[in-house]
């Protein structure tokens, strides 16, 4: 009984090390303050990043962003409660955070080679 026991915690023991050493999913992003800008600032309305990113493609992202992110901010102009939204697009806040977080949504724009499958 002690052996069953003792063998049961060993293989206990080597799948616990085993989880420490695996590496992050393929999915997982490197942009750390991007993915906490875009968590912070619009998750609540669009999604994890894998799918808010996913709204556009890299190039519609680069644009969206581009001219002071007017298009980004033209296009919550005309939904509810976007107040809030619409004060942090035009903030100084957004335009430090907005070097990161580009690059994190074209990291899971739809033509990107991250598309997640599953959340």
């Amino acid at each position: 009984m002690t052996k069953i026991i003792m063998l049961f915690l060993l293989i206990l023991l080597s799948l616990d090390l085993y989880a420490a050493k695996r590496e992050r999913g393929q999915y997982a992003t490197n942009n750390f303050k991007g993915q906490k800008y875009y968590l912070d600032a619009c998750s609540s309305c669009h999604g994890a990043g894998s799918r808010g990113g996913n709204m556009e493609s890299i190039r519609e992202w680069k644009k969206l962003f581009s001219n002071n992110a007017s298009e980004l901010y033209d296009l919550h102009l005309d939904e509810k409660n976007t107040q809030k939204v619409l004060t942090y697009l035009k903030s100084e806040q957004f335009f430090k955070e907005k070097i990161r977080m580009l690059p994190f949504l074209q990291e899971f724009a739809y033509d990107s080679e991250n598309i997640p499958t599953c959340y």
